[in-house]
């Protein structure tokens, strides 16, 4: 929206400002608003123009977060194992009525096939 506006009011300053006036000249007849009229297409293609780059770049930073990888100790040979699947997990909650919010992992070890359990992290809700 402050993108609509802001290039909204640059094309009201500078009216030959591309990519309106190119494109929409063709289809619609001038009139005495031709500078509002485009000012509002420009404002309206490149807000939309803005919007998917952001999107693009917050679907890859959500991604990137999502694939992090969570690593244990086995318990009997202290390999360093890969989590196969991580889920979190709400606790009772304490005398002042906080939880605790743990994150778990289940690890499979290769070398000593056994599977194993770790928590993550732990936080107070």
């Amino acid at each position: 929206m402050i993108v609509f506006l802001i290039l909204t009011l640059i094309s009201i300053v500078v009216p030959g400002l591309p990519p309106a006036e190119i494109i929409f000249s063709q289809f619609i007849p001038s009139s005495d608003y031709d500078v509002y009229i485009y000012a509002i297409i420009n404002g309206v293609i490149y807000g939309v123009i803005v919007w998917v780059a952001f999107s693009v770049v917050n679907m890859a930073v959500k991604r990137k977060k999502k694939e992090e990888a969570k690593f244990a100790n086995c318990p009997k040979c202290k390999n360093i194992v890969i989590a196969r699947k991580t889920w979190t997990m709400m606790g009772r909650p304490d005398k002042m009525g906080k939880r605790l919010q743990m994150e778990i992992g289940l690890f499979d070890c290769p070398n000593c096939n056994i599977t194993f359990r770790r928590i993550l992290s732990k936080k107070k809700v």
